[in-house]
């Protein structure tokens, strides 16, 4: 018999906002979630699905054909668009037979809904938790932990396939439902609850002055997607390096912003 506990007592655990557990729920993310009167309960022993682990990832890494077909189908949907894309196409780019890519996916809906579940479980993957958070806002260079935890830090190996997909939901998002859910969830509503629930922590303990948080999160996070849409555009190198000289500028700015108000003390 499961003992249950709620999204709050969850969220502060995992140490996530309780949005990002919603979701999960809503999304069968989460073994065992149940809802009972509109309210979802998870079970208490649980496994965490927000853990940052290189394991996390392994249910994406393909080898072999299957890779060659989910990386080729990746640059053939956001370069000629989804539609415009077939299975013959696909087949004919990596050097295959057609029939060989129904060996791997049943369908191009398929690809692209692995497309989707790679967004998903890739886009927050290196974004600190909120313990981590808390202890870095403890001691650390307020400009430091503002660029670590606000800033998109995708893995390395993962770059490539990361660029080609934001690109893709992009794309999709103003014709497909899921896609702009997607976007909406993880880059938008996510992005601000986040940077909400860390000034917040960082307001309590006194390294910030009392701030609206909600309106500054809405800032913080529109420049972060300022930067993700120009890093999936691919600007010229200098062009983007003035971007995100820019985004550093607007960092130190909303920093000195926020002490520069403190009590004498602090």
């Amino acid at each position: 018999m499961f003992d249950y506990k709620t999204v709050e007592e969850k969220a502060a655990e995992w140490g996530v906002t309780p949005r990002n557990i919603q979701h999960l729920c809503r999304n069968g993310g989460i073994e065992g979630a149940v809802k009972r009167g509109g309210v979802w309960f998870i079970p208490d022993e649980a496994p965490n699905p927000m853990k940052n682990t290189k394991t996390d990832a392994k249910p994406f890494m393909f080898v072999g054909t299957k890779k060659k077909i989910f990386d080729t189908a990746i640059q053939l949907f956001h370069q000629q668009g989804y539609e415009n894309v077939s299975i013959s196409d696909i087949a004919k780019s990596v050097g295959i037979r057609q029939s060989a890519v129904y060996n791997h996916f049943k369908s191009k809906q398929e690809i692209l809904d692995t497309i989707y579940a790679y967004f998903s479980h890739h886009f927050l993957l290196n974004r600190p938790t909120l313990d981590e958070f808390e202890s870095w806002i403890q001691t650390d260079d307020l400009f430091d932990v503002f660029m670590k935890s606000f800033v998109y830090q995708f893995e390395k190996d993962s770059l490539d396939q990361m660029q080609g997909i934001v690109r893709i939901v992009l794309q999709r998002s103003a014709v497909d439902r899921q896609a702009a859910d997607l976007f909406y969830e993880y880059a938008l509503k996510e992005g601000i609850d986040f940077a909400e629930e860390c000034l917040n922590k960082a307001v309590k303990i006194g390294r910030i002055a009392q701030v609206d948080s909600h309106l500054i999160s809405v800032l913080l996070n529109s420049i972060r997607i300022y930067t993700l849409v120009w890093w999936v555009i691919k600007p010229p190198e200098d062009a983007f390096k003035r971007i995100l000289e820019d985004e550093m500028a607007f960092y130190r700015h909303i920093v000195r912003s926020m002490t520069d108000t403190l009590p004498p003390n602090k």
